[in-house]
């Protein structure tokens, strides 16, 4: 199964079930424990009261301990308990293990988060096909690698330092954006100036498109306009694909799977490409550098802007900006107006904006070149962020490879660095 260098055991001789059943009080609160699926951690699922819940008695969770929920093992619903969950409960669904002896939770939990071990839980989990459930007995058959005590620790401790690196760039990303939409709020209503812009009642009804709620006075000098009065609206088309000859031609064709390149500020490279014979015997449309595309079904909202001569498919609304619009104001407009994008798509069975919709659409106007400053600060904290989630991208990657390695065995880490966790038994349980 690992093609391990590591010892093999079977799971009962690493770790042992644990029990403390407690009977729910009608007066008492329950915080309850769940698992997220494909090894995203332990969650509480909510506080209840004793007198609400059907289980006849629950099982008292602790920091160190390792739970699975037993109908979703074949998905990595796997967790390790840590301290900050404080205390907690958990259903039959999720049993509860400890590492027996000096045995590592932390490098025990890293195995049972690997793909090949679902695999393998999927293969002992029993029941009819929509119903499976890996039980404890047949949990505890499965085999895992296992070095020495002290190396699991060193293991653990090595990934846990780049699983830290991970969450700090993941929580770097979410400030930057917190501070990018707090300050596009103020530049995308206010304008540069802010405090400072003598304001005007907003001069009419602002009813598609708002960037922001309660918006009564803008910038006296700015307007609110129909953006297909200073933008011009393009749709795109598939081509047949029954016909070869359309396609795998040198013209650039976005899709749907070019959701990771419109999140960037600028696109340029697509999935796939048609030929001059699919452009010309389809309704696909030839957009010039600099038009602003955004997708309109599923992932609803995402934005970015043809850095050359591209067309689309039928998902996206494609706007050629006129002489009174920037590209990339427009573009920050559009990725600021999340809530917008919900509130039309609130309902639909698929996340859908018709076409006929964005002719209504509204937008603040200010003068061209405030337009492009203010582009020019969304496209600023944009560069960031993608620099950063380039960054993470590589870490998690190496994250990856790296717990491939160590925990089959096919890397073995200095004995210096393993040296230095012979004595620390127990710690990283």
């Amino acid at each position: 199964m690992w093609g391990s260098d590591h010892p093999v055991k079977r799971l009962k001789d690493v770790v042992h079930q644990v029990r403390r059943p407690e009977k729910p009080h009608p007066n008492a609160t329950y915080n309850l424990v769940g698992v997220r699926l494909y090894a995203g951690g332990a969650r509480i699922q909510g506080a209840f009261e004793g007198a609400t819940l059907q289980a006849p008695s629950l099982n008292r969770v602790e920091c160190g301990d390792i739970i699975y929920n037993k109908m979703w093992a074949s998905k990595g619903t796997f967790a390790l308990i840590s301290a900050e969950f404080g205390p907690c409960f958990s259903t039959s669904e999720y049993p509860a293990f400890r590492p027996s002896g000096d045995n590592s939770s932390e490098f025990i939990f890293r195995v049972l988060s690997q793909q090949r071990f679902w695999l393998r839980a999927e293969a002992w989990s029993s029941g009819s096909t929509d119903r499976t459930r890996l039980n404890p007995t047949d949990f505890l058959t499965l085999p895992i690698p296992v070095p020495v005590p002290a190396e699991q620790r060193a293991i653990a401790d090595v990934l846990g330092t780049v699983e830290g690196a991970i969450a700090k760039t993941e929580a770097l990303i979410e400030a930057i954006a917190d501070v990018k939409h707090a300050t596009m709020r103020e530049l995308l209503t206010r304008g540069i100036r802010r405090d400072k812009a003598p304001m005007k009642p907003i001069p009419a009804r602002w009813v598609l498109g708002r960037v922001a709620e309660g918006v009564t006075h803008i910038p006296a000098d700015w307007d609110l306009a129909t953006l297909t009065k200073v933008a011009k609206l393009e749709s795109g088309h598939t081509p047949d694909r029954k016909e070869p000859t359309y396609w795998d031609g040198d013209i650039p064709w976005i899709s749907l799977q070019d959701a990771d390149a419109l999140g960037q500020v600028t696109i340029s490279e697509t999935a796939e490409t048609i030929g001059p014979e699919g452009l010309s015997n389809s309704s696909a449309r030839m957009l010039p550098v600099g038009t602003v595309v955004l997708q309109r079904t599923a992932n609803v909202g995402l934005a970015s802007v043809m850095s050359r001569s591209m067309c689309t498919s039928q998902h996206f609304a494609n706007w050629v900006c006129g002489p009174k619009l920037d590209p990339h104001y427009l573009q920050q407009v559009f990725r600021h107006m999340s809530r917008e994008w919900l509130r039309l798509v609130a309902g639909s069975v698929l996340p859908d904006i018709y076409m006929g919709t964005f002719k209504a659409l509204q937008i603040l106007l200010p003068p061209l070149s405030e337009q492009k400053k203010i582009g020019e600060v969304g496209v600023a904290y944009d560069l960031r962020i993608e620099q950063e989630r380039e960054t993470l991208a590589v870490l998690i990657e190496n994250r990856n490879a790296l717990a491939q390695e160590l925990l089959s065995g096919r890397l073995r880490l200095p004995e210096a660095i393993i040296a230095r966790h012979s004595n620390k038994a127990g710690k990283a349980a």
